[in-house]
This record gives C-alpha cells, structure tokens and sequence, in this order.
C-alpha cells in the first residue's frame, strides 16, 4: 500500500515567498509582519524537513538548488551574534543535521551554508547542494573581481576592538 502524502499546492507556497517579498518593500517594521514568524506558527505553509521545540527547518520555496532548506529559530531572532552560546551552538547543531540530510538524500559530497537575516529580518541559515561545476572553494563572492585589502590594517582594527574572547572556552 503506497503512503499518502501531503502535498501543498505550488499556489500556497508562490503566494508565501510573494507575501514575503511584498512585506519586505513596502518596509514594514519585524514587529508588524514577519513572514518567517508566520511560518514557524503555522500561519504559513511549508515542507518540514526538521523540526525540534527550537528551531525548524523547511524547504525553501525559492530554491537556488533541489534540497535547498532554511534552519530558522523559532522565536524571532534578526541576527545570530544576537544568540546565546548555547542556542547558537544548538543552531549548528540542526544545521548539521540538515545538512547530513540533504548529503545523503542527494549523494553529495559537500553541502553549502549561508547564514542570512538580512532582507527577511528573521535569522535563518540556508544548507543546501552546491552547484554542478561547483569546487569546493567555489563561493557566490568568487565570481566577483578581488578588491586589494591593507590586510594589516584590517586586522588591527578587528584585534583592537575590545571582546576578543567567546563567553565559554573550547
């Protein structure tokens, strides 16, 4: 007897990303709207891959890559050096997972990761396959020309900066 599944209509999930794309231009506040937050309560469809009483992760419903999935916290957090220690090494931890998911589902050898939370003001970590033809030191910045760096410069500004330290040692 074959499983059942449920399957969203392509409408539901085109209407989603639209809701999100219309939210984000007509700029409105995180408060007011947060398509991210609409998801993670279920106001929102989506197909989970993941999910535990923190974090969730779903496919992406504009994927740059079959398997493509977003790990998003639960609650509404913008950025990741807004998290806690520990939560943002339980993040990592559902990233891995996801990302073994998504290796052996597609037979990959490598899987690529972006932390965003910039254009949807919701956290959200994208795990996914890279593309065909893709090296591993491929990155999206590689196919733009280098810019020339006072590397020292640099790096006495970051070092300068008081904090250096994590709050836990490894």
């Amino acid at each position: 007897m074959q499983s059942e599944q449920r399957r969203l209509p392509r409408v539901d999930l085109a209407r989603s990303y639209l809701l999100a794309i219309d939210w984000w231009n007509r700029g409105m506040a995180e408060k007011d709207r947060c398509v991210l937050c609409e998801v993670v309560g279920g106001e929102l469809p989506s197909r989970k891959v993941y999910e535990d009483t923190s974090f969730l992760a779903i496919l992406d419903v504009n994927p740059c890559a079959e398997g493509r999935c977003l790990v998003v916290p639960k609650t509404h957090t913008a950025r990741f050096n807004e998290m806690g220690d520990d939560e943002l090494a339980h993040l990592f931890r559902v990233v891995k997972i996801v990302a073994r998911k998504i290796k052996k589902a597609f037979n990959l050898e490598s899987i690529c990761v972006f932390i965003r939370g910039r254009r949807i003001s919701h956290l959200c970590v994208a795990v996914f396959p890279p593309m065909q033809g893709d090296s591993p030191s491929d990155f999206p910045q590689s196919m733009f020309e280098g810019t020339e760096v006072d590397l020292e410069n640099v790096a006495a500004r970051l070092t300068a900066i008081k904090g250096n330290r994590c709050s836990y040692s490894l």
